[in-house]
C-alpha cells in the first residue's frame, strides 16, 4: 500500500506599516476568492485523509503485534478497524485471511484471500494460501486451478509446478505428477521435488530412476532424514539389505525423533531375524509416536511370534483403534485369537 506524505510550507510575509494617527483610518476585512477557498478546503481534506490513513496503519500495526503473539481474534479485530478506515488496504485483508485460516474459519479466509487478489493481481502468495485451504478442505480441483493460475501469470514459478505434482501424486496420477515435478526441477532443482519424483518412480517400480532422484535430493540437502528413509526402502525392496540398513541408520542419525524410520528399520531387522533389535525399534517408534498404528501391529507380530498371544492381541487392538480399516491388524488379531482357542473371535476378525 502506497503511503503519501505531504509537506506544506506556508510563508507569510509581514510588513511594517506606518499608520497615521487618524480616526478615519480603520482596518479593512479581506475576502477570499473561490480559488483561495478551494485551496484551503483541499488542505483540510488532505490533512483529514492523512489522519485517517495514520489511524488505519496504527490499527494494522496493532493487528500485527497480536498476530505475532498468536492472538488471532484480537488481530482480526484490529485488521477490521484498519479495513473499516481504508477499504483498499491489501495487507490488512491478506493478514486477516491468515488469521481466519489459523482459526480454521476457512470460508472467511477464502473470502479475504480472494478480495486480496482482486486488489492486487500480482500477489501470488495469496493464491498459494488459498490453494492451501482448498487442499485442507479436499477441494483439490480448486487448488489445482489456483496453481494453474499462478503458472499462467508466471510460467517460471517452480513452486506451483511442484505443488500441482504433489496433488497429482496423492491422486495416484503418477505419470502426470512426474511431468510436473520435472518442470519444477528444470526451473529450479530442489530436494523435495527430486524426492517426490523419486517416490513416483518407486511406485512405478522404476527403482533405478528412484535411486537417482533420491541421491540427487541428498546432494541438494543432506539434512533431510525422510530422503534417506525412502532410499533405504528401495534398497530393502531390491534385497540390498546392507545399504538399506545403512540408510535407515543415517535417517535416524539425522532425526533421532523420526518414528517412521525406527518402524521401518525394525521391519528390516525382523526380516533379518534379529527379533531383539526389531522389538527395540518398534518400542522406540511407539514411544515417539503413540498414534502409529503400524508399529503396534508390528510389535504385536513379535509378541505373537514369542507366543505371548494376550499381549499381541492388546497391540492389535490398539492398532485397530487407531485405524478402523487396518485389514492386516484384523487378520493378525484373528490368528492370535485362534491360538487362544477363541474361534468365534478369530472368525469375526477374519470376516472384517
Amino acid at each position: 500500500m502506497k503511503q503519501y506524505s505531504f509537506l506544506f510550507i506556508f510563508c507569510l510575509g509581514f510588513a511594517n506599516f506606518s499608520i497615521a494617527q487618524n480616526t478615519d483610518s480603520l482596518p479593512c476585512d479581506s475576502i477570499l476568492n473561490n480559488q483561495e477557498t478551494n485551496f484551503q478546503d483541499s488542505i483540510a481534506n488532505i490533512n483529514l485523509v492523512q489522519k485517517q490513513l495514520k489511524l488505519s496503519r496504527d490499527a494494522y500495526n496493532e493487528g500485527i503485534q497480536f498476530f505475532e503473539l498468536n492472538n488471532f481474534s484480537d488481530a482480526i479485530n484490529s485488521f477490521n478497524q484498519a479495513i473499516g478506515i481504508d477499504s483498499l488496504f491489501v495487507a490488512a485483508y491478506f493478514n486477516r485471511g491468515v488469521c481466519f485460516s489459523a482459526l480454521s474459519d476457512y470460508d472467511k479466509a477464502i473470502t479475504d484471500f480472494t478480495h486480496t487478489f482482486q486488489l492486487d493481481s500480482t500477489n501470488f502468495l495469496v493464491l498459494f494460501k488459498r490453494a492451501e485451504i482448498y487442499r485442507k478442505l479436499n477441494k483439490n480441483e480448486q487448488a489445482l486451478s489456483d496453481y494453474q493460475m499462478i503458472i499462467e501469470l508466471d510460467d517460471k514459478n517452480y513452486k506451483s509446478y511442484y505443488e500441482m505434482g504433489v496433488l497429482l501424486f496423492l491422486q495416484n496420477n503418477l505419470e502426470e505428477a512426474i511431468k510436473l515435478y520435472s518442470n519444477s526441477i528444470n526451473i529450479k532443482p530442489t530436494a523435495n521435488a527430486h524426492n517426490d519424483r523419486g517416490s513416483c518412480y518407486r511406485d512405478l517400480e522404476q527403482y533405478d530412476k528412484a535411486i537417482k532422484d533420491y541421491n540427487n535430493a541428498i546432494s541438494l540437502d543432506d539434512a533431510l532424514a525422510f530422503v534417506y528413509n525412502n532410499l533405504a526402502a528401495i534398497y530393502r525392496i531390491t534385497d540390498n539389505t546392507e545399504k538399506a540398513l545403512s540408510n535407515y541408520n543415517i535417517a535416524i542419525t539425522k532425526n533421532p525423533d523420526y518414528d517412521i524410520a525406527y518402524n521401518n528399520r525394525g521391519r528390516l531387522y525382523f526380516e533379518l531375524k534379529d527379533i531383539s533389535s526389531a522389538s527395540s525399534d518398534f518400542d522406540k517408534a511407539i514411544s515417539l509416536n503413540p498414534e502409529n498404528a503400524l508399529s503396534y501391529n508390528n510389535r504385536g507380530i513379535i509378541y505373537h511370534k514369542n507366543k505371548d498371544y494376550a499381549t499381541a492381541i492388546t497391540d492389535f487392538d490398539k492398532a485397530i483403534s487407531l485405524d478402523k480399516n487396518y485389514a492386516k491388524a484384523y487378520l493378525n488379531r484373528g490368528i492370535s485369537k485362534q491360538m487362544k482357542r477363541d474361534e468365534d473371535g478369530a472368525c469375526a476378525d477374519w470376516e472384517k
